[in-house]
């Protein structure tokens, strides 16, 4: 077993050339401006996942897709085997009630195959949720070994950010992406001190009421995602060809003309921690 979870473990470097390979002639920026980055999507919750799985690849697009369960992660990569541009996070949803202790069992039993860990996180926005103990178990486990092993995490937020930030600040992880953040800017910059990364959807810079808090983000520590199907675009739901507009949307509320330069150079920045 541990020669077969071996095979898994990359260096920092296998783990940038995950996602950023150019040839000899071809500048850092050349890559930038041909590739876009989404940091968080759901590909399983896509009737036409077939057709987003090859999209996805043929616009070459480097996208994270998330799960929401080690059940889930596996039928994924059964399914579809992961390309340069399309890597699988293994999950643990605070929302999915159908996860049990066995469950995490399989979780912490898996997180040695993947560099890459989400959904994971608390939302106490329910009581038909996950115990909020519960919850608080999981997600420190969680972000204990992902900060032990340097795995990259996106977190999910929701009405339990003292409670995530507290046990963010006990371990430190080196590689955190916060996902739709939405609690307040003493919060946020709690976060920003602790070291994490803050991933932008298209809802989130277009939302009057919650967008000023945003711009307590450092730059450098703004990534993009789609979060699809789960957000809209033009009033419609997220496809993987609209990507470009979230970029546009985000460089306009930065008013950032260079956002797929930044963005890129941030996430080689997480993946090179």
């Amino acid at each position: 077993m541990k020669n077969f979870l071996s095979l898994y473990k990359k260096s920092i470097e296998d783990l940038v050339q995950l996602f950023f390979r150019r040839s000899e002639n071809e500048g850092v920026s050349g890559i930038m401006i041909q590739h876009l980055i989404d940091t968080h999507f759901h590909l399983d919750y896509y009737k036409e996942h077939q057709k987003i799985y090859d999209g996805i690849n043929e616009r070459k697009q480097y996208t994270l897709c998330m799960t929401n369960s080690p059940g889930v992660y596996i039928s994924c990569k059964r399914i579809y085997p992961e390309t340069k541009y399309l890597k699988f996070a293994l999950g643990f949803h605070p929302q999915d009630v159908s996860l049990k202790d066995a469950d995490f069992y399989d979780f912490m039993q898996l997180v040695n195959t993947t560099n890459y860990v989400g959904e994971i996180g608390l939302d106490f926005s329910r009581q038909s949720y996950i115990s909020r103990n519960k919850q608080c178990m999981y997600f420190e486990q969680i972000v204990r070994v992902c900060a032990e092993k340097d795995k990259l995490m996106s977190v999910h937020l929701r009405r339990a950010e003292e409670e995530a930030i507290s046990i963010l600040k006990k371990y430190r992880p080196r590689r955190c992406i916060i996902h739709w953040f939405n609690g307040n800017g003493e919060q946020l910059q709690q976060l920003v001190d602790i070291g994490c990364y803050f991933s932008l959807n298209s809802n989130m810079v277009t939302n009057e009421k919650n967008k000023e808090k945003l711009y307590l983000i450092p730059k450098t520590r703004v990534l993009i995602e789609s979060d699809g199907p789960f957000t809209k675009i033009d009033g419609k739901k997220y496809t993987f060809n609209n990507l470009i507009k979230i970029y546009e949307l985000v460089a306009r509320y930065y008013n950032e003309p260079d956002i797929i330069k930044m963005v890129y150079a941030n996430f080689r920045d997480i993946l090179s921690k």
